[in-house]
């Protein structure tokens, strides 16, 4: 196999544009993953539950998340796509989620602090909207 070696003092030149573009792909790339992992990250401690399963698919659901402001569970913060909402607010964006997509979901992660009554009631809000498929987010307990 031969080899040119160069002559020193040569125009040997670096092509910079292929490296120039991958580095502003590399930093588009990061930011978008960035602002996405910070996406839906409200902070709730979830219930732990023995047998919980992780669903197959993730389409077509809504997020409602519980949220409690203390740890009494009285006060809680209701949020649906990150927007602090009313439970009386639940049933008509719930009908026009059904509207748009007849095999909606809704993902209800309610914190564990979160009084039961503040659950049923958003639960309620749903079956009123039309939902009859509502999922809990959960840990799971290891055993």
């Amino acid at each position: 196999m031969k080899f040119r070696i160069p002559i020193e003092g040569g125009d040997d030149e670096i092509n910079m544009a292929p490296m120039i573009d991958m580095v502003f792909l590399l930093l588009i790339f990061f930011m978008v993953a960035s602002h996405m992992s910070k996406m839906d990250r409200i902070p709730v401690e979830l219930p732990v539950a023995n047998k919980s399963l992780v669903p197959d698919t993730a389409l077509g659901r809504q997020l409602i998340t519980i949220r409690s402001l203390d740890a009494t569970g009285e006060e809680v913060d209701i949020l649906m796509n990150l927007n602090k909402v009313e439970v009386e607010a639940i049933r008509p964006l719930v009908e026009k989620l059904l509207a748009e997509n007849e095999d909606a979901e809704i993902y209800l992660r309610a914190d564990r602090y979160a009084k039961h009554k503040h659950v049923k009631d958003v639960m309620a809000a749903c079956a009123e909207g039309g939902v009859v498929n509502v999922i809990f987010a959960t840990f799971e307990s290891g055993n």
